[in-house]
């Protein structure tokens, strides 16, 4: 029993593993029962598929069967919420758009919908296009942007448009000590002359392997470590250059969702108080019950209702708590946030609406993101300009869209082609080569 194996694992290592599982399984005959969230896994792993939902096997098959004609509105919604690398959705379907559910004496009813051709083009087009770099800008580093090709969808920042945030030459490195003393012998250097700029209203992707350093440049940018080298400028305003009290004052502008919903929050504490301690340190509120009252209005903004205000983390789902640390965010009114991995933990029908939540807020509040992610088909849906990075250092920087049509460096090949297929051509030459193997191995078994 494989329970979540792969879950939070960065796509190369996450191949690695089910290759291993694969090897394992062909040699020794072994039988396996994965259990995952991701269907994009399981067209990669499994022969069969159970689909699970409230506590019972709604839908069983054959992986093809349930890839190609999947019978249960619940699987149809799961297949369709899982971001696409070849997606043009705006926003995300959502398991919401295939079935309501409604509690008839003791038992879950489910009621089947249509994602009719109106949502379909709601999906398409609600929101705005990508938002990219200056046109100069993109044609120095190759990407020129053409109006009429594939980035018909896209606008361009104005020529002459300061940067929210620039990043210059930013280092991070750590020190390796031995011996007995203690001494520095070497340095680790998690980020390595790391330059970029993110201008007001866009989302930058920050895509990598784990430990290529995405999260370690995250952590600089806001100072929640301090840089080794480098500058970053934020509204024109030198990071390094203020002390802790202008520092904090900046930081009503700047926050994070972190990854683990889990250890965001305090488990002593209710949503009430998480939620109104950061209005408290900053002054925002003029009493006790307007800050409350602005709580109220959060939660609700982030489709939850207010009677949760009282409840504490343990109470909530992954889901849940990670729109509860999205609101807690938002209590100091921000117009930058980076996302750390923020999706990661969750299941693809919960990520979803996190990510069409994500949206929502920044089309409606103007925000500015940074997405850290492992995750290509995911910050690919997110982000207007992507980053590469590897060993520390980018590699590979560019328009979300033209950096998945046409990758120049063989690391982000390699990113791509180890993303999880869910295409039906995919599956069907996985079982071709599932059962020559088999073949092989009855053949070479003694009578």
């Amino acid at each position: 029993i494989a329970d979540e194996p792969t879950t939070a694992l960065d796509v190369t290592i996450q191949k690695q593993i089910l290759e291993i599982i694969r090897k394992l399984r062909d040699e020794r005959g072994m039988s396996i029962i994965f259990i995952t969230h991701d269907l994009g896994v399981i067209a990669e792993i499994a022969d069969d598929v159970a689909v699970m939902f409230d506590g019972k096997v709604v839908e069983y098959g054959d992986v093809v069967q349930i890839f190609s004609a999947p019978q249960h509105p619940y699987t149809r919604g799961l297949l369709a919420c899982r971001p696409q690398l070849e997606s043009k959705y705006r926003l995300l379907p959502t398991v919401d758009d295939f079935m309501e559910t409604r509690a008839v004496e003791g038992r879950v009813e489910v009621i089947e919908k249509k994602l009719d051709a109106a949502r379909i083009d709601a999906l398409m087009t609600q929101g705005r296009g990508r938002l990219l770099h200056p046109a100069s800008e993109l044609a120095a580093m190759g990407h020129p942007f053409d109006k009429r090709a594939e980035q018909a969808d896209a606008q361009t920042i104005p020529e002459g448009t300061e940067p929210l945030l620039e990043v210059k030459n930013l280092k991070v490195y750590f020190p390796v000590r031995r011996g007995v003393f203690q001494r520095v012998v070497g340095h680790v250097k998690a980020v390595d002359d790391v330059s970029f700029k993110v201008f007001r209203g866009q989302t930058l992707g920050l895509v990598g392997e784990s430990g290529c350093g995405k999260t370690t440049t995250g952590r600089a940018v806001l100072r929640l470590i301090e840089p080794t080298d480098g500058n970053v400028v934020y509204d024109r305003i030198p990071m390094e250059s203020l002390g802790r009290g202008q520092l904090q004052q900046l930081r009503r502008r700047l926050q994070v969702v972190f990854q683990d919903p889990y250890g965001s929050l305090n488990p002593r504490m209710t949503v009430e108080s998480a939620l109104v301690e950061p209005m408290m340190i900053h002054g925002i509120g003029t009493s006790k019950q307007d800050r409350i009252d602005r709580a109220v209005a959060l939660l609700e903004e982030v489709d939850l209702p207010a009677a949760h205000l009282r409840r504490y983390p343990h109470e909530f789902s992954g889901g849940q708590r990670q729109r509860i640390c999205i609101a807690r965010a938002l209590t100091v009114e921000p117009e930058f946030i980076i996302c750390d991995e923020s999706v990661s933990a969750l299941d693809v029908s919960v990520q979803a609406q996190v990510l069409n939540l994500l949206k929502d807020l920044q089309a409606r509040r103007g925000l500015t993101y940074v997405f850290i992610s492992h995750d290509l088909s995911v910050v690919k849906f997110m982000a207007d300009m992507m980053a590469v990075m590897n060993e520390g250092k980018i590699v590979e920087f560019g328009p979300s869209e033209n950096i998945y049509a046409d990758p120049q460096q063989a690391y982000t090949r390699k990113l791509i082609d180890a993303t999880p297929k869910d295409d039906l051509e995919h599956i069907k030459q996985l079982r071709r080569n599932r059962e020559a193997k088999r073949a092989e191995r009855a053949a070479g078994r003694p009578a």
